[in-house]
């Protein structure tokens, strides 16, 4: 047996194989009380405490103290107890708790504000439907929101300056624990990762595949936990060992302790996996959709509602800009041309013709006093007007208001084998403007770095996607239309392909979050 926090070399007594040598924990000078299991219920606690004796504070302090257990103490307690469990609750459900998410001051301190603001505005809106302002002070309340929220910005500090050092140092108090592998050798990340969360891993056994060797190896595992203080067993195994797992475990039965499987390899990714129960039949989910049922009818409720209301208000400026392209080049008000959205389906999109020329299949990229571009079209295009009747596109559920702006079928077709990650932009519908256009990755696309940039955001957009993130790309959208930061001809803001010949397939195009614009 090896000395505390040091996994033992394969040579000691009762060992069998050889160990790449032992691992030795840092020395701490100091530890936490508690486990980083324990972690997350002790914030919780004490952001309970904080609340409550924020409440009895303020109470304190704006009646004088002489005062403070007097009249209103029980309803401000009351008021304290309602918002602590709101509060608590909506950390809880985001898992703001997690010892890893505690280390984000940025997260941490934009999600207090906003849960202990929420909180509040709860509260007062039930105090008054309630008909019991009078019970409340209104100078009370505000100093208990002061206090609070002091207290618990001040909290969440503590732990992002302590809990990183207690893991850097292996502070954390923990669990003694027993490894068995089948391994010649268990990545070093493992049993860094144990070291620095508190377990102390007092011996190592290696295990040959079966015979009378591996059963001497149990019995010296058996041995020795019933001889030390071991709280735990932990089973290192790489998908190719799987089948001595069903042995080890009928053999540590005998074992009043718990034992624990830790995979690594292509089965830690597995595991990471959500499951789904189907009956007696457990899955495992390996890809799951960028958005859920629920978020989809949420963005689908938001771009109907808006793309109607914009049909209409927009209406005075869609006819006259209709009327204007008519008169001033013969042709149709509207461009219509083949795109590809949600699930690579085609569909027709709508936009303001801008051009001589009514490209489909092999577009050009428009350029710089290029002398297809007509003269209402340059106007069009300088202020993006030209992408409005795309609102129709939204309204009847080809498009959304956010997302990857969609490409024409030859930039489709060639970036979908020139760039890897390209078709993970069809996973949620084409936009009429993106996260990609709000940071600057819009216009001509003439390179594949380029393209791949947007890409990028585009996947970023996906990965991270919220209601409120849609709605910060609209608002930066209108900003950057109104500064004229998207003024250029060939830079058209909401940039879907403009064209372009490329050296593979006929075209330059985009990917998920770059795209290029069409040619009209």
């Amino acid at each position: 047996m090896m000395t505390e926090g040091q996994i033992a070399p394969e040579s000691a007594t009762g060992l069998a194989g050889t160990s790449s040598g032992p691992f030795i924990a840092p020395a701490s000078r100091w530890r936490l009380p508690i486990a980083y299991a324990a972690i997350a219920s002790t914030a919780l606690w004490v952001d309970l405490a904080l609340i409550l004796g924020s409440a009895t504070l303020a109470q304190a302090i704006y009646h004088k103290i002489p005062d403070a257990f007097e009249g209103e103490f029980s309803h401000t307690i009351a008021a304290a107890i309602f918002v602590a469990i709101l509060f608590v609750a909506v950390m809880r459900v985001q898992r703001l708790y997690s010892p890893t998410r505690l280390m984000v001051w940025e997260d941490q301190a934009r999600s207090v504000l906003a849960a202990w603001c929420g909180a509040f505005l709860i509260l007062a809106s039930g105090v008054f439907s309630w008909g019991v302002s009078h019970d409340l002070s209104r100078g009370d309340v505000l100093l208990f929101w002061a206090i609070g929220v002091v207290a618990l910005l001040g909290h969440r500090a503590a732990w992002r300056f302590a809990l990183p050092q207690a893991l850097e140092s292996g502070a954390l108090r923990g669990r003694t624990i027993v490894s068995l592998t089948c391994e010649d050798n268990v990545p070093p990340q493992l049993t860094d990762d144990l070291t620095r969360h508190g377990y102390r891993a007092v011996a190592h056994f290696h295990m040959p595949d079966g015979g009378p060797r591996a059963e001497e190896v149990i019995e010296s595992v058996i041995s020795l936990c019933r001889t030390s203080d071991i709280q735990e067993v932990m089973l290192f195994v790489d998908p190719e060992r799987l089948s001595n797992v069903r042995w080890v475990a009928r053999r540590l039965r005998v074992l009043p302790l718990p034992v624990t499987l830790v995979p690594f390899g292509t089965l830690a990714q597995l595991f990471q996996r959500a499951r789904v129960d189907i009956g007696d039949t457990v899955a495992i989910e390996l890809q799951r959709a960028a958005l859920s049922p629920t978020e989809q009818a949420v963005k689908r409720v938001i771009d109907v509602v808006l793309s109607g209301i914009g049909l209409i208000i927009l209406s005075p400026i869609l006819l006259t800009a209709a009327i204007a392209v008519r008169l001033d080049s013969p042709g149709p008000a509207l461009f219509r041309q083949t795109r590809h959205g949600f699930n690579g389906r085609p569909f027709r999109i709508y936009k303001f013709r801008t051009m001589t020329v009514m490209e489909n299949d092999v577009v050009e990229q428009a350029k710089k006093s290029d002398k297809r571009v007509t003269r209402v079209g340059w106007w069009l295009r300088r202020y993006s007007i030209d992408e409005l009747p795309q609102l129709l596109n939204v309204f009847l559920g080809d498009m959304s208001l956010v997302g990857p702006r969609p490409h024409a079928s030859a930039h489709e077709r060639y970036f979908t084998s020139a760039i890897e990650k390209y078709a993970f932009r069809h996973h949620v519908k084409s936009g009429i403007t993106g996260w990609a256009q709000v940071h600057g990755a819009r216009g001509e696309t003439d390179t594949l770095d380029k393209m791949e940039r947007r890409v990028e955001l585009d996947i970023w957009y996906i990965n991270n996607w919220s209601i409120w993130l849609d709605f910060s790309v609209m608002i930066r959208t209108v900003l950057v239309v109104f500064t004229g930061d998207n003024a250029h001809l060939r830079r058209g803001f909401f940039g879907g392909t403009r064209g372009g010949r490329s050296r593979a397939a006929g075209c330059w195009g985009t990917k998920r979050r770059r795209p290029c614009r069409s040619s009209r």
